[in-house]
């Protein structure tokens, strides 16, 4: 009776979100959908706490497409981490949303595919087997695809075309992977260590084939997460999303593509396997130019939400570097990059959109040299984007300073590749000051011949400031209590390595 329990946990914490949203396609449940949609996320955020905390582990078969091949779940470790960050965040972002989308219709809409994405994006996480994975990793895109069309203007609309373009690139290569380790492995389900028949590798060629099918199919999962080549989609769609969906596009939806890549890795090929290989090394290179490029075309960029966009770039593959890094450390500072990543990226995002939205009309507020003195105007918002930097450049006590150091510190196990990249960290830390911290400094000094009879303090609603506090506060939080998260990480996904 507990297992059925379990089992039914595990399911309505990917189904229910997805049937909440499409609900909306219907007449209204409640007369207003605020009520509605916050009750269905808040409902779906506690269905996922309480399958991560009190589900077991066991494979959960939802249906039988052939008689190898399912569409199942199972809540592992990597299922329960990815999984409550998801729904910590969503139920924030979705707070914020109430407010900022009164005057950017269609709501309804919009809410339809915000609410499905969050079930998906928690399939994605809980995915059992490949076929699984492959399928709500594709589903991932055609939902949000609506997301970044939103206003349906013809900047929104070339960018949802060139989204869609690099997606199904990605996507794929990730299936012609499906098709190879459908035929090279015992079987398609996750297994820790891999699942590849090592009989059908043994000789050279077989084994140099499987590599080439691996690196394609990591390169494909990594489109998602930016990774170059397929990265020039991130800062065209995320600023022409609405704002709630940018902050999520940015700060979760990339990590789906993390995730893949992290299970190809572990579960599919074995960290054994790749270790020493061309595909590492190849990996950890491509990972180490996406982070400069990023950072780089951030500091370059004027306009707010591109900056931020960019820095994405850079920040992501932050955990892809961390992860092909094959360490105990690397793993330790991939996972704690993912949570940094979210919480601070969504928080200024977020702080991004009250900035538009409350000074738009007054004066055009998208770049970031014309934001002098919006921190008198906008104190909380612009001191949670200040709390949100200084995860983002790695600064002590915060999160992303603590998911650094783990990076680093694997780095160095890796000789010449590895000091190469710490190199490449630390010039990555100081664009992102450069990029970030002149916002933060203008804002709340804008200097002598600042005139501040025009400030006017806006007053911000309790939902987008709550949503703004708790990210905020997070960004350096994940870092002050790094070490839960780490022993975490050191009981279940270190074993990985061996």
């Amino acid at each position: 009776m507990a297992s059925i329990a379990s089992n039914f946990l595990v399911l309505m914490s990917v189904l229910f979100p997805i049937i909440a949203g499409f609900a909306l396609f219907s007449r209204p449940i409640f007369e207003d959908r605020h009520v509605y949609v916050g009750f269905m996320t808040f409902i779906s955020a506690g269905i996922i706490f309480l399958a991560a905390f009190c589900a077991e582990s066991n494979l959960i078969v939802l249906c039988r497409v052939t008689q190898d091949l399912s569409i199942a779940f199972r809540m592992d470790a990597p299922a329960r981490a990815f999984s409550c960050l998801v729904a910590f965040v969503w139920v924030l972002v979705t707070l914020y949303s109430f407010e900022y989308l009164r005057r950017r219709p269609p709501v309804d809409r919009f809410y339809a595919f915000f609410l499905s994405t969050f079930g998906i994006l928690v399939g994605v996480a809980c995915a059992g087997n490949l076929l699984t994975l492959y399928l709500f990793y594709e589903l991932l895109t055609f939902m949000t695809l609506p997301l970044v069309m939103h206003s349906q203007q013809r900047e929104a609309i070339r960018a949802t075309v060139k989204y869609l373009l690099y997606s199904l690139i990605g996507a794929a290569l990730a299936l012609g992977g499906f098709f190879f380790f459908h035929v090279y492995g015992v079987s398609m389900e996750f297994t820790p260590g891999g699942f590849l028949d090592i009989a059908k590798i043994s000789s050279e060629n077989s084994r140099e084939m499987i590599l080439t099918v691996i690196f394609l199919t990591l390169l494909g999962f990594g489109a998602k997460a930016g990774l170059v080549p397929l990265h020039s989609w991130l800062p065209t769609a995320h600023p022409v999303a609405p704002t709630p969906a940018s902050a999520v596009l940015s700060g979760l939806i990339t990590k789906a593509g993390v995730i893949a890549m992290f299970r190809v890795v572990y579960y599919v090929a074995g960290a054994d396997f790749l270790r020493g290989t061309w595909v590492q090394t190849a990996l950890l290179y491509i990972a180490l130019l996406t982070i400069f490029t990023g950072s780089m075309m951030a500091f370059i960029e004027k306009h707010l939400k591109k900056r931020i966009a960019w820095s994405s770039v850079s920040q992501v593959s932050y955990v892809v570097f961390a992860m092909m890094l094959l360490t105990p450390d690397g793993i330790r500072g991939a996972v704690l990059q993912i949570a940094a990543h979210a919480v601070s990226k969504s928080c200024l995002f977020l702080s991004a959109g009250v900035v538009i939205y409350f000074a738009l009309m007054g004066a055009n507020y998208h770049y970031a040299d014309q934001l002098r003195g919006i921190g008198k105007e906008l104190p909380v918002t612009m001191t949670c984007f200040a709390l949100a930097s200084v995860s983002l450049i790695g600064l002590p006590i915060s999160g992303g300073f603590t998911a650094k150091w783990y990076m680093a510190s694997g780095a160095l196990e890796l000789g010449s590749v590895g000091i190469f990249g710490v190199v490449i960290l630390m010039i990555s830390a100081l664009l992102t000051a450069g990029y970030l911290l002149p916002i933060v400094t203008d804002a709340f000094f804008p200097g002598e011949d600042y005139d501040y009879t025009i400030v006017v303090p806006f007053h911000l609603p309790m939902n987008m400031r709550i949503a703004l506090l708790l990210l905020g506060a997070s960004a350096i939080l994940t870092g002050v209590f790094a070490g839960n998260i780490i022993d975490f990480v050191d009981a279940n996904m270190i074993p990985l390595l061996y």
